[in-house]
């Protein structure tokens, strides 16, 4: 029951997204708007609170922010191997090793984590020690998903160079990751907090984060046509969904990290592929359809292998 209650919601509101597209209150145009609104004010607001604010042991985040890079380092290397292993031409193969390893940590795993640990020991800490480990990990994300896609065109000149660093520098749920380190480093040594004006106009924004990123995400795959889907889509797809939480538990294991650290890395590492990775793909030209087909299958995978991770770890 437990298992259900935390999983359940955040797969009906998806499905309620799916569910307003088939039935046309939502079209394409409209899930764009809102993964937009999310993407730029809700999620960054809500970064910036959850990182900026937390209140828990060095340890704790920094044992589940190691164990999710190297977790998140050994899927990108499974990925390339596996995409070459089935002759993926340069343009599929970047979009493959993306997709295969850009999870939906912000619009999912916290929700994940939040309702998983609900009630435990570790309520509060847990969502606390995902979203610092989301802001490092979001800082790779976008590195690696840059250069393979520019690489994989031949185009990574000093040209290629500065469009890296300019979507770097343009990216909000990255510049609210280091705005949340910085407070969170600079605010507790200082013992300043955040002013309560601020605060209360940012928790008004975040509040819509959450539901409206799961309604966007939903939005999003009810209007995903699956028509001559890559084959290569249900591969990588896997690869995310249940790869990626064994090798998020075979580090723990080596590391030897607690339960609460070894959980949420799981829970990170077995989220579906971002819709995000969808949008950068188009824009870095790589292989859109191969990128969609992949994100919908995740999904859906994931509403069975989620609760493993789950039913383990609780």
């Amino acid at each position: 029951m437990h298992l259900l209650n935390t999983l359940g919601p955040v797969f009906i509101v998806i499905l309620i997204g799916v569910a307003l597209t088939r039935f046309r209150f939502l079209d394409a145009a409209a899930a764009r708007l809102m993964n937009r609104c999310c993407y730029w004010i809700g999620l960054p607001c809500l970064l910036v609170l959850k990182i900026g604010t937390a209140e828990l042991a060095g340890g704790a985040a920094r044992d589940t922010t190691v164990t999710v890079l190297l977790a998140t380092l050994a899927l990108m290397a499974v990925a390339g191997i596996v995409g070459w292993l089935i002759r993926l031409k340069p343009r599929s193969l970047a979009t493959f090793v993306h997709v295969g390893f850009r999870g939906n940590q912000a619009y999912v795993g916290l929700p994940v984590v939040y309702y998983g640990f609900l009630g435990t020991v570790y309520e509060g800490e847990a969502e606390a020690v995902a979203s610092i480990a989301l802001a490092v990990v979001v800082v790779l994300y976008n590195i690696v998903a840059v250069v393979i896609h520019l690489l994989s065109t031949h185009r990574f000149g000093w040209r290629a160079v500065g469009r890296v660093f300019l979507k770097l520098a343009t990216n909000p749920i990255l510049l609210a990751c280091v705005a949340g380190l910085a407070w969170l480093h600079w605010g507790h040594s200082q013992d300043i907090a955040i002013p309560l004006i601020i605060n209360r106009t940012m928790t008004i924004l975040a509040q819509f984060a959450l539901p409206l990123a799961l309604l966007s995400v939903g939005a999003t795959l009810g209007a995903t046509p699956l028509a001559g889907m890559p084959r290569s889509a249900p591969v990588a797809a896997v690869l995310k969904t249940m790869i990626g939480p064994l090798l998020a538990l075979g580090v723990a294991r080596l590391t030897g990290v607690g339960p609460m650290e070894t959980g949420v890395a799981c829970i990170l590492l077995g989220t579906p592929s971002a819709v995000v990775a969808y949008v950068l793909t188009e824009q870095l030209d790589g292989d859109g359809p191969l990128a969609a087909a992949t994100i919908v299958i995740s999904v859906v995978l994931s509403a069975a292998t989620l609760p493993a991770v789950l039913a383990w770890i609780l």
